[in-house]
């Protein structure tokens, strides 16, 4: 009898502590899962682990892509071929007219040389590209382009003295000076030996020297820039990762005469804050500096690349125009009123300011989006939004570009002067196209394309994973438990077991 009772007992006990430890393995599952529910519903630490892998730091993937990036760009090159030059100056045409020649294709190799690491959690560094022909006949193509050197002299001795305006003219007289130059398309954009410029780089070597041995659009493109760019690693603050914090060691130039304009401010179009893209109404900034301004993308739609969703921005055409809160970006008049600045036309940006006082302006290509004056003053420009916008698709976690289509045009500006007949019946003021260019990334690795592809549905499909199952474990938690516990009262016959089924009663109604 008593060993009848003894086993009764330890099989109890052995009944209690299974129900204990079931209890005790229900609970902790539990509270697992509520914290997994928290950290996955309550807070951005998953998605911030994963952003940190795109800090800038050395020995890391994400900076042997930054420092030597395997995407190049691919340059096309579009030149506008005037095609009735003497017939405008012999008063035959009323208008100038162009021919759009290209591409001209032309295959970018871009590094990131003289890196240093600041214990700010910022780098500084220097650009080295290089270009590799890809497509077209830059070497035996000619085209009759502006004569850049001659109009920029123009534009420089047209506010001095009335003597040195009529020594200059006896000079030019001298070289047998053109309006409008026959060269080869490889030369316009590479440089060619100019007298004039010559002549020019002579004279400036007394007060603000020429930077290259020869002219060209495209001249100082090749090589190390001698411009030293400081960016935010997103160290201390992923928030900032890619801005651009200084350049040659300066925040704000000294170009436009504002603090407002002068400030630099947004990427350099390789990379984003991650934030940027968590709101669509915010744009994204790109810093040009050879515009020494910044260029903003606004959201346009969703879309796709390799199969992986995106984000397009658009450049809107309203980029370029200047508006009375930014007025400042208008160069100051030259001469008595030095104080008032004169804006360009509408759709086009003059950086002349930020370009060795060279008489240039941007626009879009085909001045797309500009002032219909501007169209109307050529003949031959035919402006087309699919063809002459500008866009980017970014990644929908990583802010990074999978695609993008970048595109601008060079345009010259006329400026007559007293005593020098060169501009012929050019109106003052008169903006000439000079080409334009788009630049786009080319065809992306497959091993990027692996990444880009991991980190958005192996990434989603896990958090989403991680979300659901949180909530399902915790509720099947918590209905074992409840379930556990009205099984055990019933089975003792306690009284909250009656107030427990009322309760249940009441809810099936």
């Amino acid at each position: 009898m008593k060993s009848e009772e003894k086993n009764e007992t330890v099989k109890k006990d052995q009944s209690n502590f299974l129900r204990n430890w079931y209890v005790w393995i229900i609970s902790m599952i539990g509270l697992s899962s509520l914290f997994l529910l928290v950290t996955f519903w309550c807070t951005n630490i998953f998605q911030d682990t994963i952003l940190s892998s795109l800090i800038i730091q050395k020995g890391t993937t994400s900076f042997d892509f930054w420092e030597r990036p395997p995407v190049k760009l691919i340059y096309k090159f579009y030149i506008f071929n005037y095609t009735n030059v003497e017939d405008f100056e012999s008063g035959k045409a009323n208008k100038l007219r162009v021919q759009q020649l290209g591409p001209y294709i032309y295959r970018e190799t871009k590094k990131r040389v003289n890196v240093q690491f600041h214990e700010n959690g910022t780098i500084s560094y220097q650009e080295e590209k290089s270009y590799q022909w890809e497509s077209g006949n830059p070497e035996n193509e000619m085209v009759v382009v502006p004569n850049i050197p001659l109009l920029a002299a123009i534009s420089y001795f047209r506010n001095l003295h009335i003597t040195a305006k009529l020594l200059l003219n006896l000079g030019l007289s001298t070289l047998n000076i053109k309006t409008f130059l026959n060269l080869t398309v490889s030369d316009f954009l590479w440089g060619y030996d100019d007298n004039l410029y010559n002549i020019l780089k002579a004279l400036s070597s007394l007060q603000d020297p020429l930077p290259y041995e020869r002219f060209g659009i495209l001249v100082g493109s090749n090589g190390i820039s001698k411009d030293r760019i400081t960016i935010n690693t997103g160290l201390n603050d992923m928030n900032y990762l890619g801005i651009i914090e200084k350049i040659n060691g300066k925040s704000i130039h000294n170009i436009w005469g504002d603090e407002k304009c002068d400030k630099i401010y947004g990427t350099d179009g390789s990379m984003f804050p991650p934030k940027w893209i968590n709101n669509y109404s915010t744009p994204l900034y790109i810093y040009v500096k050879e515009l020494c301004k910044p260029l903003s993308f606004h959201f346009h739609e969703y879309g796709n690349v390799h199969g992986i969703p995106s984000l397009r921005y658009k450049m809107s055409v309203d980029s370029l125009k200047i508006s009375s809160t930014d007025s400042c970006f208008c160069p100051k008049t030259v001469g008595h009123n030095a104080s008032e600045r004169k804006c360009p036309p509408t759709g086009t940006f003059n950086v002349s300011a930020c370009n060795s006082g060279l008489p240039i302006l941007i626009s879009l290509p085909n001045f797309y989006g500009a002032d219909q004056s501007l169209i109307e003053s050529i003949d031959g420009l035919k402006p087309n939004e699919t063809l002459h916008e500008s866009f980017l698709d970014l990644h929908q976690f990583l802010a990074l570009p999978m695609n993008g289509s970048s595109k601008m045009q060079l345009n010259v500006e006329v400026r007559r002067a007293i005593g020098m007949p060169y501009t012929g019946k050019m109106k003052d003021g008169m903006i000439l196209p000079i080409m334009w260019y788009d630049n786009t990334l080319d065809v992306l690795p497959q091993k990027f394309i692996n990444i880009f592809f991991d980190a958005h549905f192996v990434i989603t499909i896990i958090e989403r994973a991680f979300r659901w199952g949180s909530v399902l474990v915790f509720l099947s938690c918590i209905c074992a438990l409840s379930i556990k516990a009205r099984n055990h009262c019933i089975h003792r016959h306690l009284p909250l077991c009656e107030n427990v089924s009322v309760g249940n009663r009441l809810i099936e109604g």
